[in-house]
């Protein structure tokens, strides 16, 4: 029978982007999931934190080992940053989730644009797409919470960063930053004070390259280096400079991007995710949801921008996207995150243009997870609240399952640990009945020959019109009903309606036929409506399709012959295109004259006609 097998060491990682995508972000949701696994974290068999134990949580722990080997593998950024994170509640369902702080010991001022004039800028400036919290007071500690419902008077600021390249040779370069206060008594200052380092893209590679392995594995390291890759071409090509090399990542960006990037590949690993391989050139076993663009605009030192950011949107270029939560304006998604999504969901190079192949190849279809047991959930959250979502990302975490014949005994269900336990019985259970229901024949199953089956009725293209009268008699509308008949409307039919006010109406009705032939026609009973009723406007709707039976009369002769039509009536037949017989109606009008006549029943004169009409054996 067939049963769920699950890929040994194949950990699946889906990042759900529903609300919107920041590297801090994914790195807080890989904190978060490492708390639902169902182990401690040593039990991955990754290297152990230096005090040789876990006494905390897998978070804590995870924490602990981002920033050992973030500050041992790369110790350039020693000093340079602070890590750390705390739970925290977004939007109007109040939706736990862990945020992560990089604290920069650098004031945030712009990196000079590729080919423009250095020059110092001194005006504030906004990032509207990255969610990193830099907290002005003392260290948060690891694992802090966030009381929901505190607003007390905690000196934490919350900024928005976001890496706004665009540039004017007749301008600065500059960056603006959006600041959300988390305590109840907001201030807002300007930053102008340069500082830090600018990195370019070479400096960084060299910096993962030459990483120690104990500390960044090597395909770790390599997976940064690509994320890197994209998101300098993307830069260099929204700025027009002639070599990446020329592109320095903001002083921010280069701690904040290199903490957020490889600090969550790091996470991954840790967290079991197969990133596949170098050697064999192996992807990652990473999907993403569709990336919301986000609407409207951002201010800057240069004017009016769209979102996403122009770096982001070039990083976009081949992969699925969707359309923002309703009623929510700015940039949802960050270059750093599409950067890293790239490159983990298999998304083949293309920024700089050199590419010409397909820029998405996923291995399943794209914005779904494949067949996965769920393992673990993790919930990342921005500094943005909305009012009607809450601002995170999900990361799911799984085990990949395909379907395999094999017995009904043959067990190897990741969870299920032997006959005794209560998972392997319930497993065994649904086996049961999935091999009792293959067995059983499909009694509602219908064999269909490949033969086309022909088509039983014919199809008509109508169009309808309508209009609601209340000013107009019964009698002037029972004229305007015939005048239309006589003039070639298929039908028309007139039933009662209430309008505004509890008004009683009539809402008049004609169908005629809609082709190339039936404009005259169309335009003449429109124009019998309006001069034969008080309506003010007509309702039309065109191409509606009807499907009608095949109609042909006969003649039959009664047995009543003493009148005006010698005892003959006519009677419909109405047929499918097949020939069977559906109905048979004789005409009401000559029934009616037949019986006046005769003295014979209308009843009697139409029942007698429609069963000589069958007694013939009528055929189409």
């Amino acid at each position: 029978m067939a049963s769920i097998l699950v890929r040994k060491n194949a950990m699946h990682a889906h990042f759900d982007c529903f609300s919107g995508a920041a590297g801090d972000m994914m790195l807080a949701a890989c904190l978060d999931a490492a708390d639902s696994l169902a182990y401690p974290l040593q039990q991955l068999g990754q290297s152990p934190t230096a005090d040789g134990g876990q006494t905390g949580t897998n978070s804590d722990e995870l924490l602990s080992r981002l920033v050992n080997d973030l500050e041992g593998g790369l110790p350039e950024l020693k000093g340079e940053f602070d890590l750390t994170a705390k739970r925290v509640w977004r939007g109007m369902g109040r939706i736990a989730a862990m945020k992560v702080n990089v604290r920069s010991v650098y004031n945030h001022e712009a990196a000079p644009v590729p080919g423009a004039p250095k020059v110092h800028n001194t005006q504030p400036h906004e990032h509207g797409h990255h969610h990193h919290e830099h907290e002005h007071s003392s260290a948060v500690a690891k694992g802090s919470k966030e009381d929901p419902q505190d607003s007390g008077d905690e000196h934490n600021h919350s900024h928005d960063h976001s890496h706004h390249h665009g540039h004017s040779r007749s301008h600065d370069h500059s960056h603006n930053h959006s600041h959300d206060h988390s305590h109840s008594r907001a201030h807002s200052h300007d930053h102008q004070s340069s500082g830090g380092k600018l990195r370019n893209l070479p400096q960084i590679t060299k910096m993962l390259q030459s990483a120690p392995s104990r500390h960044i594995p090597s395909r770790v390291a390599s997976l940064a280096i690509e994320a890197f890759t994209a998101l300098a071409h993307a830069e260099m090509r929204t700025h027009g400079a002639d070599s990446i090399d020329q592109v320095h990542f903001h002083e921010v960006g280069a701690v904040d991007s290199i903490v957020d990037t490889v600090g969550t590949l790091l996470a991954l690993y840790y967290l079991g995710v197969n990133l596949g391989d170098d050697d064999d050139d192996a992807a990652a076993a990473v999907t993403c949801s569709p990336l919301p663009l986000g609407e409207g605009t951002v201010w800057t030192d240069h004017g009016l921008l769209p979102v996403p950011a122009f770096a982001a949107m070039r990083l976009m270029i081949g992969m699925p996207t969707c359309p923002g939560p309703k009623g929510v304006t700015g940039e949802l998604v960050t270059p750093t995150a599409v950067a890293l999504l790239r490159v983990l969901a298999g998304v083949s190079s293309g920024c700089d243009g050199k590419d010409h192949e397909p820029y998405w190849q996923p291995t399943g279809m794209p914005g779904r997870p494949p067949s996965m047991i769920p393992r673990a959930v993790g919930i990342g959250a921005g500094s943005k609240d909305f009012e009607r979502h809450p601002n995170v990302l999900r990361l799911i975490l799984g085990d990949i399952t395909q379907q395999t014949q094999c017995g009904s005994d043959a067990f190897d269900v990741a969870g299920v640990t032997g006959e005794g336990s209560e998972s392997y019985a319930d497993v065994k259970k649904v086996s049961k009945t999935l091999e009792v229901l293959k067995s059983k024949p499909n009694e509602r199953a219908i064999t269909i020959d490949n033969e086309p089956i022909p088509q039983l009725w014919d199809m008509h293209t109508l169009t309808h019109m309508q209009a609601n009268i209340d000013d107009a008699t019964p009698e002037l509308l029972a004229h305007a009903v015939n005048l239309l008949l006589d003039n070639g409307a298929i039908d028309v039919w007139v039933h009662p309606i209430v309008m505004k006010k509890g008004r009683s109406a009539n809402s008049l009705n004609c169908i005629c036929r809609c082709d190339s032939g039936s404009t005259i026609d169309e335009e003449k009973l429109l124009g019998i409506i309006f001069r034969h009723t008080t309506t003010l406007g007509i309702r039309i709707q065109r191409n509606i399709l009807r499907a009608a039976l095949k109609r042909r009369f006969v003649e039959i002769q009664l047995p009543y012959t003493d009148n005006v039509r010698d005892g003959k009536v006519n009677v419909k037949i109405s047929s499918l295109n097949n020939g069977e017989i559906v109905s048979m109606k004789a005409e009401f009008d000559q029934c009616k004259l037949v019986s006046e006549e005769s003295g014979v029943p209308l009843k009697t004169v139409s029942s007698t006609a429609e069963r000589l009409a069958w007694d013939l054996h009528i055929t189409p």
